[in-house]
């Protein structure tokens, strides 16, 4: 994979050969709806300790993530997820284990990534299959509009941000 910020999970990835080289324009909206959502759950409203109302707003906030976490296993349970497989997620490409034969270099590939437990809907995109590593899967993105892009890069900014944070903390690394 390129030089581009990236990040490693292990999430649900489903892929097939594309049957058309671009995607409708509501798969473009349902990509932006789905990295919009996924930032607005990341929102965190900071409230000082001793303000008024902070513990039942923590309360209240709580509740609402419940509700959310709830609401999107249950959206799962009745869909049902592909498998979850390592995964490195750029705004250029995506690379992954995967547990099956693969495309070879060159097939133009239709990818969904669940990015999130609480987002019933992936990322779907298209992507042409690059040579990768022995036992890895790698596919650059076709181009996409700025907007999806933007917010692409964005997202991978903060997992990485954060995964980059958590390596770095005591609890991680087993010294609390």
């Amino acid at each position: 994979m390129t030089a581009a910020l990236a990040y490693r999970e292990t999430l649900p990835l489903a892929w097939r050969p594309a049957i058309a080289d671009t995607l409708p324009a509501a798969v473009v909206e349902q990509d932006l709806r789905v990295l919009a959502a996924i930032a607005a759950l990341a929102e965190r409203t900071r409230v000082e300790p001793d303000a008024p109302g902070a513990a039942e707003f923590e309360r209240l906030h709580h509740k609402v993530d419940l509700m959310i976490e709830l609401l999107g296993a249950l959206l799962r349970s009745m869909q049902g997820l592909p498998d979850a497989v390592p995964l490195q997620l750029s705004g250029g490409g995506l690379r992954w284990t995967p547990d099956g034969a693969v495309p070879p270099p060159g097939t133009l590939v239709d990818v969904s990534v669940y990015l999130h437990p609480a987002a019933p809907a992936p990322l779907r995109w298209l992507g042409d299959m690059v040579a990768g590593e022995a036992g890895a899967a790698e596919l650059r993105w076709r181009p996409m509009p700025e907007a999806l892009l933007s917010a692409l890069e964005q997202y991978v900014f903060i997992r990485h941000r954060r995964s980059v944070a958590g390596a770095r903390s005591p609890v991680h690394r087993g010294e609390a």
